[in-house]
């Protein structure tokens, strides 16, 4: 009996790391690209490993909270982009969860609501096709214009990259909203590079336009972010 006890306090042990692995296992592939940083800490290289009791009690814990982490990211900020990108025609599963990734990776490097920056990629490139290119020469996903490439500090100039892109993108509208002292307005028309309107027709509008993707009572209401549900407004 006192055997069967030992086994049982052990498999409960065993059960618990298992389920901490397995989670990670399932996740990892969608959110790991956002949270590098916080895995690696689990295990730095270049530290011996401990294969004590209590050691590795500590990294079964941290595993644990490293997988409730990658599971709130999801449902909280990856999900909701990946349920309204897939909208999209044509656009695959596995393009989809990349711009979701780098969308929300970028997002809070940059300081920007990840959701304001998919909405921004809906009015740019509601095809989500990587190398669209603009008549008056924007490529890409957020349709970036070629002179700002390799000057944000994106570790790379090619604007076909989705990843450089989105980062160029975000950092692009990050100063335009600081330039702007926050007036999200003026910011976006910034972005669109709106001053009188010669390039592109109605560019006055393209604020509206971003509203209309991402709900204007989300964008100035803080309070509304449980609640919040990307508009969905027909091609325009």
């Amino acid at each position: 009996m006192r055997n069967r006890k030992r086994s049982g306090g052990g498999s409960t042990w065993i059960r618990r790391t298992g389920r901490a692995l397995l989670l990670l296992l399932v996740a990892a592939p969608l959110v790991g690209a956002v949270l590098a940083p916080q895995a690696r800490a689990i295990h730095p290289v270049g530290i011996a490993f401990d294969p004590t009791l209590a050691n590795i009690e500590m990294r079964v814990g941290a595993l644990e909270a490293e997988g409730r982490e990658l599971t709130s990211l999801y449902a909280n900020e990856l999900r909701p982009l990946v349920r309204v990108l897939s909208k999209r025609d044509d656009a695959s599963e596995a393009h989809v969860k990349r711009i979701a990734i780098a969308l929300v990776r970028e997002g809070r490097r940059a300081a920007v609501d990840p959701r304001l920056l998919m909405a921004v990629l809906l009015v740019e490139n509601p095809w989500l096709e990587l190398g669209a290119r603009s008549s008056v020469g924007a490529v890409g996903l957020m349709q970036v214009m070629p002179f700002h490439a390799g000057a944000w500090g994106c570790g790379g100039d090619d604007l076909t990259d989705l990843d450089i892109n989105i980062c160029h993108g975000a950092q692009i509208l990050a100063a335009a909203l600081r330039s702007a002292q926050g007036n999200l307005d003026a910011a976006l028309l910034r972005y669109n590079g709106c001053v009188r309107g010669t390039n592109t027709p109605d560019c006055h509008l393209y604020p509206f336009w971003v509203y209309r993707h991402a709900g204007l009572a989300w964008l100035t209401n803080p309070d509304a972010d449980r609640n919040w549900e990307l508009v969905s407004s027909p091609e325009l």
